[in-house]
């Protein structure tokens, strides 16, 4: 019971790593320099909190595949996520003026 609810906490820690990384991703092609701003210590925070877990438990193997999964989902989410926030907050491509 405990390993399975470590494997779904690392996925879940892959999925936001990954969302808050496709945000800031996006965001750095943005023209909203405080989006950027807020995305990058929302990613940056995320990433040393998950690599910080995955060393501690020795970064097995058998923590690849919930990672892998987690990371993946997380990607496409993020860029839906990531989509709604550039419409809501009018955020532009770089080099697209209106």
């Amino acid at each position: 019971m405990i390993l399975e609810f470590y494997l779904f906490y690392v996925a879940a820690l892959g999925f936001i790593q990954n969302v808050a990384f496709t945000l800031v991703s996006r965001a750095r092609n943005r023209d909203k320099f405080l989006y950027h701003a807020i995305t990058s210590v929302l990613s940056n925070g995320v990433f040393f909190l998950t690599f910080r877990e995955l060393v501690m438990a020795d970064m097995t193997w058998s923590l690849f595949a919930p990672y892998l999964f987690g990371t993946v989902f997380g990607s496409l989410f993020g860029a839906k996520v990531a989509m709604g926030i550039e419409q809501a907050i009018g955020a532009l491509a770089d080099g697209v003026r209106q």
